[in-house]
């Protein structure tokens, strides 16, 4: 089994067990979100974005890399959510964390971002500081946090159309999270 063939086969097994991540030690529902630990470059944000600093908003931390399928078919779910709720508080930060040498150089990334048309903060995470902070083990990963910093539902997991089975499920949670004040 290659490398990279892991990680695909341990979001497919997520996704086929219906699991979220609660392997030992992962953040999870009900825990404080861990602020973001800049391991390269922020993008799409003049000021980075703490936890603390997004305090009354809604947020979408998404573990992703630009490489991965999964990742580049959820982008398009995340950029509708986006569009549709950023007025009612919802704010998403990207967590790019590298798999491949390619997935690393800052250049590469900015490029990326500006073919998928990606305007959210992202933030590179070269040394695998935030990853290590969720306990992160897939990609994408996607970790809903409520207005007070704390975590209320995590996916692991593609959100599209080809796998569109928890879109309902984290839009509600979504649309429940920004009713809440």
């Amino acid at each position: 089994m290659t490398k990279r063939a892991r990680p695909l086969l341990k979001s497919l097994a997520a996704l086929l067990l219906g699991a979220s991540l609660g392997g030992a030690g992962a953040v999870s529902a009900g825990q404080p979100a861990p602020d973001f630990i800049k391991g390269g470059q922020w993008f799409n944000a003049p000021t980075p974005p703490t936890i603390a600093g997004l305090r009354g908003k809604v947020v979408i931390v998404n573990i992703w890399v630009y490489s991965c399928i999964n990742c580049h078919n959820s982008l398009p779910t995340l950029q509708r959510w986006y569009d549709k709720y950023k007025s009612a508080g919802l704010e998403i930060v990207g967590i790019h964390t590298p798999e491949l040498t390619s997935d690393r150089p800052a250049e590469n990334v900015a490029a990326a971002l500006k073919t998928d048309g990606v305007s959210w903060p992202v933030m590179q995470d070269n040394a695998n500081a935030t990853w290590n902070a969720y306990s992160n083990e897939y990609w994408p990963a996607f970790y809903l946090v409520d207005r007070r910093g704390v975590v209320r539902m995590v996916h692991a997991g593609e959100i599209s159309s080809r796998y569109p089975g928890a879109i309902p499920g984290l839009e509600a949670e979504l649309q429940k999270l920004l009713a809440e004040k």
